[in-house]
């Protein structure tokens, strides 16, 4: 408790802070070394070294910060007094952090195993180093906030988050009412009091006071006291100051007021920010006594509001689209930089299904793998910036986040193949990845097939996942290919090539592949084309549980879905675009911003398809269509009624007028009626309304605009008879702006600077490209829909075929063969002592102490499937000690970024009322044998070994 507190009049928490931008106009590297000041003036090496010099000085200052990225840095260049003294520093509470990822991540371009790997990277560091456990959230720049974040937050163990962004009308109405701050009670039917968050909007953005900065590079007038000197102006400052801590009190409920005084990479002279605030604080408190100033933290402030005995408002739905004017919908940024942003997701693939290799080879065999895995784990924190996979960077920037994070996956690629040869005693020798999982054969091994010395080559298909039935896909260079498995029977496979040959070609062949086991296969090149031949009639498609038939491209491509015993149903999709705003007056669409030229604009046509190819095959049927703008793959195989919509989009055409490019898709049957639902960070559906905000009332201006949301897992609409879902492979912004239909925006280019600080138009271009194109883009869509009388397993629920995307098989190729493989178990024995339901999605991670740390998820949502599981978590634990020749020590759960254990959790969390009920305090009691996995539910636990590990075992 603040000692200096006082009950009976305002209590104005001073938290000096900054805010450090993990990449923005600068590389992370150039902002830490206050490197190319000629961009931005700004290093953050300086920033730390002079609050350390500061609070060493003065036991009275406090200080706050959050970019683990960069403390790390500058933590490893200190000297072992320098430690100590930051050490004793933590232990008065007076260097406090909040938040603590490795970046302060994005909330709308982010899935939530990379939100909760970015918090538990910071989270790792800060308890291995300095035994601190942070308790606060503080989101304070990203732009609009989901469910999910907050959600996050609590069961991370955290009792409030701070945010400075929100839609200016419901900000207007929140004033008014004061409910600046107020208890956030996000997927209140699945997770209930668990999630429940207090939550505190900031006043006047992250920033100090009006009039009040004062960093070096401020123009705010400094404190003067000497009355000596002409410039004395102490009265009026303090006059100024407290007519704004006034009018502040009028908008919050208890006699705290927390006000920050700092920006982005402010206190680079923190003797000086200080010496003002001294001198403020000093005159107010002797000469206002309805004042009381002192330095504070978040922590005090949460502590003193919580003891406040308050009733708060409460909120269940999000923060999304924010707008900060009429026109100034911030739903640009949920698309900008499509590339990187799926570049970034097929890091995510890797690393959580390659990191259980990695996690074993390190238990059984002592390897030295963390520091590969940490690599990319760490680097991963980086690009969950707001200012990274938002695609609100500069261009240089981006180029630099792309080249670190290639080099982090090219080191984790070779250690995973490396651990992969002795965890799962591979017989293959050379072993090899494909680049990238939607690659060409000439980024794969596969084309080693082209040439003439090498007669095969050897694939093994690891699933690391559940059980399940799909169909693989790899690249080959020509048809001239046969697949063979272990016991030498050639495999019934698909080949599809490109246009006009049989070079340039994708192979499909089905796999059953139970959890944790892998198929061996060789490639083996014949004398004979083995590719499906082509029409360019398709007639009727059979890909075994539906049909497939293209009847038109003239305008919209009319595709006719029939399931095997029901009627066609037709589905238009077509390639549009809306033109960029960017006029010299208004709000012009940018990086950030997406608005088109007319407020209610219709797309036009981006793309005129002029002809199709059709395949026919045992296991996929395929159409191929052909445009001038895209080509577009739509796929249907045997195992599952969703329809795979490939689209390769050239790029966008250089000319004088920004194009936002939407992939449209409209299905008759259904009259949503404007409603439609959105993930919430891969995680649970939002509800969304057109024109509507469940709280407040919306001023509809930008009807377009205005109704685009984040998606990272997908769309549904639905009326009473039948459901349509489209799910896609990375962060895009989407909407249903019609009845029936449902569009994602799949790529940007503009030619004007939105004007929020970035400085540069949204405007990538294809390096090889003669006529200037802009940068293209493949992405992915699965799409379909069914009659809601219809009864789904969980196989054939939409969140089963986003774990395909999310967690691919892995395909690992190798040069030679050393002996014969049997199909069989990675890691020894059965996995079926401990089983994982299908609706149970696991990812294991090393930890550097040498335990493993686990995550089980329920992947169902309660729109669709309310079925829970009940999972041995201690079996698992088990099974993996007995693969691994170790000794189970023990088995406990974790928050969800690995701060605390349920028995701290439960002390560290505080209890808040609320107006419309209050919450029961929820259990935090585990039993790992025994874990109950409801819908949407994620747990954590961390498995600890004996440390004398024998010769690895596993069966041949």
């Amino acid at each position: 408790k603040n000692a200096e507190s006082k009950n009976t009049i305002l209590n104005i928490h001073v938290v000096p802070h900054t805010h450090d931008d993990v990449g923005w106009l600068k590389t992370p590297d150039q902002y830490f070394a206050g490197d190319r000041n000629d961009i931005q003036y700004a290093g953050v090496r300086y920033i730390l070294n002079g609050i350390y010099d500061v609070l060493m000085k003065d036991p009275k200052k406090k200080y706050t910060y959050v970019e683990m990225g960069f403390f790390q840095k500058w933590w490893f260049e200190q000297s072992d007094k320098v430690k100590a003294d930051v050490k004793m520093l933590v232990d008065q509470k007076r260097l406090q952090f909040v938040n603590a990822g490795w970046s302060m991540s994005d909330e709308a371009n982010v899935h939530y195993e990379d939100f909760l790997n970015n918090m538990k990277a910071g989270h790792d560091f800060l308890k291995s180093e300095l035994g601190y456990r942070p308790t606060i959230g503080w989101h304070i720049d990203p732009f609009g906030h989901h469910s999910a974040s907050a959600a996050l937050f609590a069961e991370m163990g955290f009792n409030a988050w701070f945010f400075a962004r929100m839609d200016h009308s419901d900000k207007d109405k929140r004033l008014a009412n004061k409910e600046l701050e107020w208890l956030w009670r996000p997927f209140n039917e699945s997770l209930g009091a668990r999630a429940e968050i207090f939550t505190h909007m900031m006043y006047n953005h992250y920033s100090a006071p009006p009039g009040f900065s004062f960093d070096e590079r401020s123009n705010d007038s400094p404190i003067i006291d000497d009355k000596r000197l002409e410039t004395y102006n102490i009265e009026e400052r303090a006059a100024q100051l407290h007519d704004y801590l006034m009018h502040l009190s009028e908008h919050y409920r208890s006699n705290h007021l927390l006000v920050p005084f700092g920006d982005d990479f402010n206190y680079m002279n923190a003797q000086m920010y200080f010496y003002n605030l001294d001198k403020l604080i000093e005159y107010m408190n002797k000469h206002y006594s309805d004042v009381n100033l002192f330095y504070s933290t978040p922590y005090e402030y949460v502590d003193a509001v919580h003891r406040a005995d308050i009733q708060w408002p409460t909120k269940y739905d999000d923060l999304f689209p924010y707008s900060d004017g009429w026109d100034d919908y911030w739903t640009g940024y949920f698309t900008s930089r499509a590339t990187l942003k799926g570049y970034v997701r097929e890091a995510s693939r890797d690393l959580n299904s390659q990191s259980v290799f990695l996690a074993l080879d390190a238990l059984a065999h002592g390897k030295q793998t963390f520091a590969a895995f940490e690599g990319l784990f760490n680097q991963m924190g980086v690009l969950q910036h707001h200012d990274a996979v938002a695609g609100t960077e500069k261009q240089h920037v981006a180029f630099d986040y792309a080249k670190t994070l290639t080099e982090a996956l090219v080191d984790e690629r070779q250690q995973f193949l490396d651990s992969y040869k002795r965890v799962a005693k591979s017989p293959l020798g050379g072993l090899a990845l494909c680049k990238a999982h939607n690659s060409t054969y000439a980024d794969c091994p596969t084309a080693a097939l082209d040439d003439p010395a090498v007669s095969e080559i050897y694939l093994e298909v690891v699933n690391e996942s559940n059980d399940r039935d799909t169909i693989a896909k790899i690249p080959i260079p020509h048809a001239s290919i046969a697949l063979f498995d272990d016991d030498g029977s050639e495999v019934d496979a698909d080949i599809i090539c490109a246009r006009g040959g049989d070079r340039d070609c994708y192979m499909y062949f089905p796999v059953q592949a139970r959890l944790w086991t892998r198929l061996g296969y060789t490639l083996r090149k014949t004398v004979a084309s083995r590719a499906v031949v082509p029409t360019q009639n398709s007639g009727v498609l059979d890909a075994g549980s539906l049909t497939l038939a293209v009847t038109s491209i003239d305008g919209d491509v009319r595709l006719e879905i029939a399931k095997h015993g029901a009627a066609p149903e037709a589905v238009l999709m077509n390639y549009l675009y809306y033109k960029s705003y960017q006029e010299d007056e208004g709000q012009r669409s940018g990086a950030y911003i997406f608005r088109p030229s007319e407020p209610d604009q219709k797309p036009e046509r981006f793309n005129s398809f002029t002809s199709y190819d059709a395949f026919q095959g045992k296991h996929v049927a395929q159409l191929r269509l052909y445009g001038d703008q895209v080509v577009a793959s739509i796929t249907g195989n045997a195992l599952t009624d969703f329809v795979d919509i490939e689209t390769q989009l050239l790029g966008i055409p250089l000319s004088k007028q920004g194009q936002e490019v939407v992939l449209h898709l409209s299905f008759a049957k259904i009259a949503n009626g404007g409603v439609f639902y959105t993930d919430s960070m891969g995680l649970e559906m939002q509800k969304r309304v057109l024109n509507y905000r469940p709280t407040w009332a919306l001023n509809v201006t930008q009807p377009v605009a205005g109704n685009y949301y984040p998606v990272a897992h997908g769309v549904t609409i639905r009326d009473a008879a039948m459901t349509l879902e489209v799910l896609n492979d990375r962060n895009q912004g989407a909407s249903s702006l019609q009845d029936g239909a449902i569009e994602f925006m799949v790529q940007r280019r503009t030619y004007r600077d939105d004007s929020r600080g970035v400085g540069e138009a949204l405007n990538e271009t294809d390096p090889h490209s003669l006529g200037g194109r802009g940068l293209g883009v493949t992405t992915r869509h699965l799409l379909r829909f069914y009659n809601n009388t219809e009864s789904h397993s969980v196989r054939q629920d939409a969140r089963w075929m986003q774990r395909e995307l999310d967690v691919p098989l892995i395909y690992v190729f190798g040069t030679s063969k050393s002996r014969f493989a049997l199909h069989g178990r990675l890691f020894g024995g059965a996995t079926d002592g401990f089983g994982l339901p299908d609706c149970v999605k696991a990812v294991f991670l090393p930890e550097k102490d040498g335990s493993l740390f686990a995550r089980f998820e329920n992947i169902l949502d309660l729109l669709t499937n309310s079925q829970a599981a009940t999972i041995d978590v201690r079996a698992v634990a088990e099974f993996i000690a007995e693969a691994t020749n170790r000794k189970l020590e023990t088995v406990f759960e974790v928050s969800n970024s690995g701060l605390f254990n349920m028995i701290e959790m439960s002390r560290v969390k505080l209890k808040w009322k609320g107006l419309d009920y209050t919450t029961p305090n929820p259990d935090y009691s585990s039993d790992p044998s025994k874990v109950e996995l409801t819908p949407q539910r994620i747990r954590s636990f961390v498995f600890k070994f004996s440390q004398n590990a024998n010769e690895y075992l596993t069966s041949c």
